[in-house]
């Protein structure tokens, strides 16, 4: 967790790149989204804002575990990546996620979505959309109540639960990435609601659907 301000602006604004901006800054970006770190320190947007020292220290605190940082094994460079939420298309799904073949993956966890009461009239109609991102982003939650590390917001009002095997037996394919996040396509880009197991108002408990 980030002690002040500073770091979070910087891990912001680092998101922001990996995830969003690194095409239209000029980077190479690989399709398993990483971008070579010295590119970053010698980009005239970034460069005096981080060092390989405060990137580490950025990646080890980050509560979410929402970069993965490695030495390339066949270039020796150093190269950086958010683990998910991606919207450019050159990071492609197969090449950063691992696919999710059956439930027994899945065992003791529910697959669950955040949202918020103002957009649960349009879910109910129009179902979840990965809008423009490349994928719908659900949360792993134990069954045992165990607190959940990333996902969705910890203020969400509402969640719902997704019918994995439905999903699973309509060949919709679901993906893990490497910080346990869950993602999904959808059918061009959209989760009918007739894949909601279950939708429940997060502080009360009570089901909604």
């Amino acid at each position: 967790m980030y002690q002040n301000s500073n770091d979070l602006q910087l891990s912001k604004q680092l998101l922001w790149l990996l995830r969003h901006g690194a095409q239209s800054e000029g980077f190479r970006i690989q399709a398993d989204g990483f971008v070579c770190v010295a590119d970053i320190l010698q980009h005239p947007r970034f460069a005096g804002k981080y060092n390989v020292a405060k990137l580490s220290e950025l990646v080890e605190k980050d509560a979410k575990q929402r970069y993965t940082l490695r030495c390339n094994p066949a270039t020796n460079e150093l190269e950086i990546r958010a683990n998910q939420g991606h919207s450019m298309e050159v990071v492609k799904t197969e090449a950063c996620l691992a696919r999710i073949e059956s439930m027994n993956e899945l065992a003791g966890v529910s697959v669950v979505h955040g949202t918020y009461y103002k957009h649960w009239g349009a879910i109910q109609k129009e179902g979840l959309k990965r809008m423009t991102r490349n994928h719908i982003h659900f949360a792993l939650l134990p069954n045992d109540g165990a607190k959940v590390l990333s996902g969705f917001r910890s203020n969400c009002q509402l969640l719902i639960y997704l019918n994995v095997p439905q999903l699973l037996a309509d060949n919709i394919p679901l993906y893990r990435s490497s910080n346990n996040v869950i993602l999904c396509e959808g059918l061009n880009g959209v989760i009918s609601s007739k894949y909601f197991k279950n939708v429940y108002d997060k502080r009360s408990g009570k089901c909604l659907s």
